[in-house]
């Protein structure tokens, strides 16, 4: 799991070319300026969706990991809690996995750590770490945000 900037990310020579190339592509089209909707930079092994929505209290969201998928939360306008938990963790899923989707949902997530990103913050979380994204500490609110789909075969 990384948490960082999407300005300082893009140009971090530490992060894989892949990350770094996304959020550059990111950044290139202006992502204030797009509306709601997915954007494919490499068809289905790189993409973005902007997102509009509200946060929701933090008990209320389930964990969720991905098989497939690196995620990449980027917090446009508002604030988004995201709990967080290290790879390795026990995945007591609530149903099947969704491999259509690439989305499992669990239980709990032990030893959660609340990451708190505000405009313009990102956290880069790897497949099999478990997140709760979207999620607020206090009042529900307004959050427009992009998630990035990276097909983490591309790390190889």
């Amino acid at each position: 799991m990384i948490i960082d900037t999407l300005s300082d990310g893009a140009k971090n020579p530490l992060y894989p070319a892949i990350i770094r190339n996304t959020l550059q592509a990111i950044l290139d089209k202006k992502p204030h300026s797009l509306p709601a909707g997915k954007y494919p930079l490499q068809g289905d092994s790189v993409f973005f969706s902007v997102v509009e929505g509200e946060t929701r209290p933090l008990e209320n969201q389930k964990p969720e990991f991905h098989r497939q998928y690196i995620d990449i939360h980027i917090v446009l306008v508002g604030e988004e809690v995201i709990g967080a938990g290290v790879k390795g963790l026990a995945l007591d899923m609530t149903e099947p996995f969704n491999e259509k989707q690439d989305i499992g949902f669990c239980q709990q997530i032990g030893s959660e750590t609340l990451i708190h990103l505000h405009p313009g913050e990102l956290a880069v979380i790897f497949p099999y770490e478990l997140h709760r994204p979207m999620c607020t500490l206090s009042q529900p609110t307004a959050l427009r945000k992009i998630i990035v789909k990276i097909d983490h075969a591309l790390l190889a």
